[in-house]
């Protein structure tokens, strides 16, 4: 296909980014090269070269995005004095929002970071952001912890809840699917608060 039209590098790099989440959504990473992103937009695979610095570049981008997008998301939760139903609704609201995700959650761990690339920063800053959403959702089940020990459970309440949208977003779990996802959070959080309250009890 030839060149659509002359495009400033910040238009091209969306062009980019929007041409690669279509593919991911439509057919998953597998999918997803330098000359189906170009073929897409109608330039030649060496452009893509000059936005980004490799695929892996342009794949960390949408990891990023995506987990941008999830922040926000979870953010919008009105969390109240109620624990309990503060990490029901963190769960709920994240499972959603994976499963609503499905082809572009599974980018998150179909692609391995190469040795040679290094993990944006944001990446972790919104990973440490869900931890503090998860933490929020804790603390009035904790009111007499420290910030690092709310934040050590916020982080693993975060992993367990994450582990459960991620095995049921591939599709690939023969009891835990999307259509258990929700029924399994529920069993991993109420133990999970069952234990912190017999553990602040002792």
């Amino acid at each position: 296909m030839g060149r659509r039209s002359v495009h400033s590098p910040e238009e091209l790099r969306q062009l980019i980014l929007d041409a690669s989440r279509t593919i991911v959504e439509r057919n998953g990473i597998a999918g997803l090269s330098a000359r189906e992103i170009a073929r897409m937009i109608g330039y030649s695979p060496g452009t893509l070269y000059n936005i980004f610095e490799n695929l892996d570049d342009v794949i960390l981008t949408l990891q990023v995005q995506l987990l941008a997008r999830t922040v926000d998301h979870l953010k919008q939760i009105p969390f109240g004095p109620d624990g309990e139903k503060n990490i029901d609704a963190f769960t709920h609201a994240y499972i959603d929002f994976a499963l609503a995700n499905r082809r572009m959650w599974n980018l998150l761990f179909a692609h391995s970071v190469p040795s040679s690339s290094t993990v944006p920063a944001p990446f972790h800053e919104h990973l440490n952001s869900l931890a503090e959403v998860a933490g929020k959702a804790l603390a009035p089940v904790m009111p007499a912890a420290s910030p690092k020990d709310l934040d050590t459970t916020a982080r693993a309440l975060f992993a367990g809840v994450h582990g459960i949208a991620s095995i049921a977003a591939s599709e690939k779990g023969a009891h835990l699917t999307p259509a258990t996802a929700q029924t399994y959070a529920k069993e991993l959080t109420s133990n999970f608060v069952r234990g912190l309250r017999s553990r602040s009890a002792q």
